[in-house]
């Protein structure tokens, strides 16, 4: 039996967006607590792990459609691949768009606000993609044995 990569992976975009979103808001009350950077760096880690997510929930797509779901339960899984696919192209543009303007040294504390609520509007897509991801697995069994 081959161990599914996508419910061991995806606890990681959670986490460390979470950890960004905390780490800059601290940032933002705090300034002279903790470095600016760190969610910014955060981000850029959850980011790999989201694409490593949603190319594991790739392979797990293709074993459900395999099994014969019910209407319902297919609907709900395109419905948690589209919130998959929003988090990792909203984790990859925030993430380009903060780190280029980082770069070039242009990181004010109107960029700071912008960046707290780009990654307040992530975590709540985050959140919202856990929930059905957890509704697939405990109310409709995808991915159990």
């Amino acid at each position: 039996m081959q161990f599914p990569l996508h419910p061991a992976v995806v606890h990681f975009p959670i986490a460390l967006i979470t950890a960004a979103l905390i780490f800059h808001t601290l940032h933002l009350c705090r300034p002279e607590w903790i470095n600016g950077s760190i969610g910014l760096w955060l981000l850029g880690l959850s980011t790999i792990f989201s694409i490593v997510a949603v190319l594991s929930g790739q392979k797990e797509i293709q074993k459900a459609g395999e099994l014969g779901y019910p209407t319902e339960t297919l609907i709900l899984i395109e419905r948690h691949q589209t919130i998959g696919n929003i988090v990792v192209w909203g984790s990859i543009l925030l993430f380009i768009g903060w780190l280029f303007l980082y770069l070039k040294n242009q990181v004010n504390n109107k960029i700071n606000h912008l960046a707290f609520a780009f990654l307040l509007l992530l975590f709540v897509i985050v959140i919202i993609s856990g929930y059905t991801g957890g509704h697939l697995v405990y109310i409709h069994g995808v991915g159990t044995p």
